[in-house]
């Protein structure tokens, strides 16, 4: 049997068709694995004004069910033979005769079969269902209060081979008639069985399918591009974006005075991709021409209208931007600077001007230790978010940092601070271009720093899923910028850096705010690694070292270690020697001289073999896997090599074995005692370097 099921509404949210279908497809294949129907494919479809789905090869009939149920013990079930009432309403739950009950291990079973119902009488609820339980943001209701949905559904189409189910839902009654293009075929159109849904739509101006309709915009935009020697930009998400916007997409090739190139690429791909949803085209150089191509949603006779509206939509647009341009640049960055002493960055944390300050006050006490250029790292520091105060990035907010370093460009500063200033606001979040430069990773890692001490300090810790101030995106952000530069710099230096600018500016910053900012960063970054494939245990692990590198370095190769044959009984060891040599009162190295066992000797004599493949792991680890952002996939590299030093950490476990079992550490004699805590001790530090095995269960 073949099943249609369509929900057809008013216009969705272009960023929901994707989304909403997903969602569709989902809880369907839930709902019949729990309804025991069986069906070969399950396919997908959405338009801006349906979300639909075809399931072919589904069964006629649920499967059979024939399962075995516990009931109460058979002692309650049965006194002298006789059924109580708990045996007779177990059975009567499970719709069986009580002399059917059996016993068993001493509880009563129930073997019970379940034939099942026809798909004809199980579909019309499972459909209402799944249709009520799709995501709804922002929910709305209409007519005499139906919904809750996320747009008014307007019609529903429901067909078993062929025939109408009897389905209502949101205050609709399925039938077998759809409606195809809104302007193009707006009359009604009946539909005769699933397989024909996607060709009857394509008759109706409606090309169902997202990917075949996002295959035929690529084709469209890059066929007029191609026709005149150019090339069209793409951007995934505009791509994903007009594909939920249109039904019968058709490109329309656009022209704009060639007087606004005179701004910069990224002012105009952000006037046509953000504001307009337009696609650039860029010539044989790489620059952006005076073409662009609108995606319309019409027949080609009505194009050339199309294409003289899309014009004079984008003409407002650039002309403004071209004015901001020009008038921005009449003022040098550092006055735009001074305009963010009006600028409120968060009450109780003062403003940009502030900001910027506290910033530039610790770069300038951790420039040196990253090995920054000074003098670049300075000046960058002076002109830090200037561009907030320009007109351009007022209007267009996501230009900020590019439009700073535009306009340090055209007023003659450095072009090494002109990169700084753009890459002082990368990345935002999980997602977008890491800074490159020292300087501007440097800017960018301290200014993320300031903001979540400063929040963290007010108390303004997120809260389950509440963020109100995006601090897990900022620490996103600073984890992956501190993790692809792999700077020798602790995590807790940086931070202690902008909590020292907070007590310059005026703001006294506890140790307890410190430390929760940080073991929020660390969240964020296990979290990260976990995402890419690291267990989790290995990634806690690894948070000993101090740096972020240094957690995702450690995290690999605990990970590594733990795959070894012989580390279940090694990390057990290690456990209990770590847990005594908290007992050590003293610092000393333990003192050969005071052994008085051949086991004491035998661990002696392998720490430095131990120590040894501790410190090579570390040094191949870090020529195999170097810095990497933390938000990418893991580096695939062959860990080959790192096996001969794990076999050396991994010959810690016969000594200490042979020491745990036949040594009592705690023994009166102090000087003796505290020796061999001293020896543990030297035993935990030794593997800890890599990372804490404790943690990792055991």
């Amino acid at each position: 049997m073949d099943l249609l099921f369509e929900i057809g509404t008013e216009e969705l949210p272009a960023w929901y068709v994707t989304e909403g279908l997903e969602a569709l497809k989902k809880r369907t294949a839930e709902r019949l694995l729990a309804a025991r129907l069986e069906y070969e494919e399950l396919t997908g479809y959405a338009t801006p004004r349906r979300l639909a789905l075809v399931v072919t090869g589904l069964a006629a009939h649920q499967a059979r069910l024939e399962e075995e149920r516990r009931g109460p013990p058979a002692r309650v079930a049965f006194q002298d033979g006789k059924p109580t009432k708990a045996a007779e309403g177990f059975a009567r739950k499970n719709g069986v005769r009580v002399e059917d009950l059996y016993e068993r291990d001493g509880y009563v079973y129930a073997r019970v079969v379940d034939e099942g119902r026809p798909a004809r009488e199980v579909l019309p609820k499972l459909l209402a269902e799944v249709a009520r339980e799709l995501p709804a943001p922002k929910p709305m209701r209409w007519g005499h209060g139906e919904g809750p949905f996320i747009r008014p559904v307007r019609w529903l189409v429901a067909l078993l081979d062929g025939e109408v189910l009897p389905l209502e839902v949101f205050g609709v009654r399925a039938g077998r008639e759809t409606r195809g293009h809104r302007f193009l075929h707006p009359g009604l159109l009946a539909l005769q069985d699933a397989a024909s849904y996607v060709t009857a739509l394509h008759e109706a101006r409606v090309v169902v399918d997202p990917e075949v309709r996002r295959e035929r915009i690529i084709t469209e935009a890059a066929t007029l591009a191609l026709a005149e020697g150019l090339e069209v930009v793409l951007p995934k998400d505009l791509l994903e974006e007009v594909t939920g916007l249109v039904e019968w997409p058709v490109g329309v090739m656009g022209r704009f005075d060639e007087r606004y190139l005179e701004l910069p690429d990224e002012v105009l791909a952000e006037v046509m991709i953000v504001h307009q949803r337009f696609f650039p085209v860029r010539g044989k150089d790489g620059r952006l021409t005076n073409r662009f191509i609108g995606i319309a949603n019409h027949l080609p006779d009505h194009l050339e209208t199309v294409r003289r509206g899309y014009e004079g939509v984008l003409e407002g647009r650039l002309a403004d931007a071209l004015f901001f341009w020009r008038a921005d640049l009449k003022t040098p960055l550092a006055e735009h600077r001074a305009r963010l002493k009006g600028i409120n960055f968060h009450k109780g944390l003062g403003t940009m001007w502030d900001k910027t300050e506290r910033v530039r006050r610790a770069a300038e006490a951790l420039g040196e230790a990253v090995g920054a250029d000074l003098g670049v790292l300075r000046e960058a520091a002076g002109l830090l978010r200037a561009d907030l105060g320009t007109q351009m990035v007022y209007e267009f907010p996501e230009l900020e940092g590019i439009m700073a370093r535009a306009y340090a460009e055209r007023q003659g500063v450095d072009p090494r601070v002109a990169r700084a200033l753009e890459e002082a606001v990368r990345p935002q979040g999980g997602s977008g271009a890491l800074p490159e430069s020292t300087e501007g990773a440097l800017l960018s890692v301290l200014d993320k720093a300031d903001t979540l001490v400063g929040f963290f300090q007010l108390g303004k810790t997120p809260s389950g899923s509440a963020d109100p101030f995006g601090l897990r995106r900022v620490a996103v952000g600073l984890v992956r910028v501190l993790g692809a530069m792999g700077w020798d710099l602790p995590l807790g230096k940086v931070l202690e850096a902008a909590a020292e600018s907070y007590r310059a500016w005026g703001l006294e910053v506890e140790e307890a705010a410190l430390r929760t900012a940080e073991g929020f960063v660390l969240e964020r970054l296990e979290g990260l690694l976990v995402e890419a494939g690291l267990p989790v245990l290995a990634v806690r692990a690894a948070e000993v070292a101090p740096t972020v590198y240094g957690v995702m370095l450690r995290a690999r190769l605990v990970a590594q270690l733990a795959g070894e044959p012989e580390f279940a009984g090694l990390q057990l060891l290690y456990k209990r020697a770590a847990n005594l040599a908290r007992e050590a009162s003293g610092v000393h190295a333990p003192d050969p001289a005071l052994f008085q066992t051949p086991e004491e000797a035998a661990l002696y004599a392998v720490l430095p073999r131990v120590e040894a493949g501790v410190a090579r792991l570390l040094e191949l680890g870090t020529e195999l896997m170097p810095p990497w952002d933390p938000a990418a996939p893991l580096p695939r590299v062959g860990l080959e090599p790192l096996a001969a030093p794990l076999r050396e950490v991994v010959a810690l476990k016969d000594a200490l074995d042979r020491f745990l079992d036949n040594v009592l550490v705690m023994v009166d004699d102090p000087a003796v005692r505290e020796n061999r805590l001293a020896l543990l001790r030297r035993v935990r530090d030794a593997v800890r370097r890599l990372g804490a095995l404790e943690v990792l269960g055991g």
